[in-house]
């Protein structure tokens, strides 16, 4: 290749992105297919619509230029940027996008600043929406300390969301805990007997799965399906229809009367739930695994060995995973169902986007509370 020809293409190159960066408005060259004889390099760009660089497109077009380009004008209307080019004699109007950046050596720390700006602007997003779910918990709990909280209505608001919650949901977390119990216990012991160990010991394994991990989740999903959408729905339509604003001029306090039950009864509906949820997987496990022959041991010594296995450890683990991960789910049900601004038309997104949230909540509270307890991040033992 003649060097003369490419150390033209590389300044030519150089001059239109210097030219450009002048400007601010600096990116993608767009070459038109129609371009002069003596410039057949505006062909090759158009159809591989390379971005401006130093090395790759001095390449591209040392191939094909037959002259030293010059710059005659730059134009830019704020919409776009002509370039004019003067090359063998012909002038043509070169257009170049305003809206891309052009490669240079410090387009690499722009994407990097961006990048990091994006994830510094998102982590502190997350951390006040945590900070505030954290301020509405306390003062929740804080409220429902002062026995002047407990109106009659209150009251009332506080049973039917219970009944509701836990009640009516029991059927529901008993099929599934059922379900989930057999399939775990029953495959644990087909597992062990496969690699020729003894199903005794699957009772420890199962006593810490169910209690430490899978009765929270499968109680706290119950729970938000069941009833955190239908809060956030109610309050949305409490909100949309003015019945709120009526509750307020009437000298009613909605944190007290309307979130602070709805909160509480969440909470201690996860924590019942839980409970029942454990029991009815190990009991309903085991009846399985019996009858299809894949768990030998009687139900006494089951039932021994399970409780062998209760220390007040776990305990410790179940109680805060339970109350803890039912507090935000409930928060975060009734703030988002506070945050319509809208006709009715918003509530069902409104009322799904309130149920994804507090799932990603009850999976994070659940994933960073077993690293508390357990002092470990997977194998990687934490200092």
């Amino acid at each position: 290749m003649d060097t003369s020809r490419e150390g033209a293409a590389l300044q030519f190159a150089y001059l239109i992105a210097s030219k450009l960066k002048q400007l601010r408005c600096g990116g993608m060259l767009r070459f038109p297919p129609d371009g002069p004889s003596g410039f057949g390099g505006f062909r090759c760009l158009h159809a591989c619509q390379m971005p401006m660089g130093w090395t790759s497109c001095g390449r591209l077009m040392a191939e094909t230029i037959v002259c030293r380009p010059s710059v005659v004008s730059i134009h830019s209307d704020g919409l776009a940027t002509l370039v004019t080019l003067r090359a063998s004699g012909e002038i043509c109007l070169v257009p170049a996008s305003r809206y891309l950046t052009p490669p240079n050596q410090w387009q690499l720390g722009r994407r990097f600043a961006r990048t990091t700006e994006l994830i510094g602007k998102r982590f502190i997003e997350t951390l006040k929406v945590v900070i505030s779910l954290l301020a509405l918990i306390w003062a929740v709990f804080f409220i429902a300390a002062s026995p002047r909280s407990w109106t009659p209505f209150t009251r009332l608001v506080f049973a039917r969301q219970l009944l509701f919650t836990a009640v009516d949901g029991l059927l529901v977390a008993m099929r599934i805990s059922a379900a989930v119990g057999v399939l775990v216990i029953v495959q644990t012991a087909m597992w062990l007997d496969a690699v020729g160990a003894t199903t005794e010991g699957i009772t420890p394994v199962l006593w810490k799965a169910v209690i430490h991990e899978i009765a929270p989740l499968i109680a706290s999903l119950v729970v938000i399906g069941r009833s955190g959408i239908a809060i956030s729905t109610e309050l949305a339509t409490m909100l949309v229809s003015g019945e709120l604003e009526v509750l307020e001029s009437q000298g009613i306090d909605p944190m007290t009367t309307l979130i602070m039950p709805r909160v509480l009864s969440v909470t201690l509906s996860v924590f019942c739930l839980a409970i029942v949820v454990a029991t009815t997987m190990l009991v309903t496990g085991y009846m399985i695994g019996w009858l299809v022959g894949v768990i030998h041991i009687p139900w006494a010594n089951f039932l021994e060995k399970l409780l062998y296995e209760v220390n007040v450890l776990d305990f410790v683990f179940f109680v805060p995973k339970t109350i803890v991960a039912g507090a935000f789910a409930g928060a975060i049900c009734c703030a988002d169902g506070l945050t319509v601004r809208g006709t009715m038309a918003d509530i069902p997104r409104i009322a799904s986007r309130s149920g994804i949230h507090a799932m990603t909540a009850v999976f994070g509270v659940s994933a960073i509370m077993s690293i508390l307890i357990y002092g470990r991040i997977l194998v990687f033992k934490i200092l």
